[in-house]
């Protein structure tokens, strides 16, 4: 699958994570998508460089989600597509 819906598909849902070290980022990201439904992009804000190089990825790909990582000064946005 493509990840151009997540480059330009408006988030439906945001999880802001600034100041959270693992595994915090990752649970609350588990969390969210469980109730999101498929097609809907949940977009995750942190600044910890090991949730977005590891622990979100993992996530993702456990769970067979496409995502897009946005570099955004200081921090990232972690965008994850939710599929069926």
């Amino acid at each position: 699958m493509s990840s151009e819906p997540l480059k330009v598909k408006e988030p439906d849902d945001q999880l802001d994570v600034i100041g959270e070290s693992c595994p915090v980022p990752e649970m609350m990201a588990s969390k969210k998508l469980k109730k999101m439904k498929p097609g809907q992009v949940l977009e995750v804000i942190t600044d910890h460089q090991p949730a977005v190089d590891v622990t979100l990825p993992s996530l993702c790909k456990n769970m067979g989600y496409p995502y897009l990582v946005l570099k955004d000064g200081d921090v990232y946005r972690f965008r994850i597509l939710k599929v069926g």
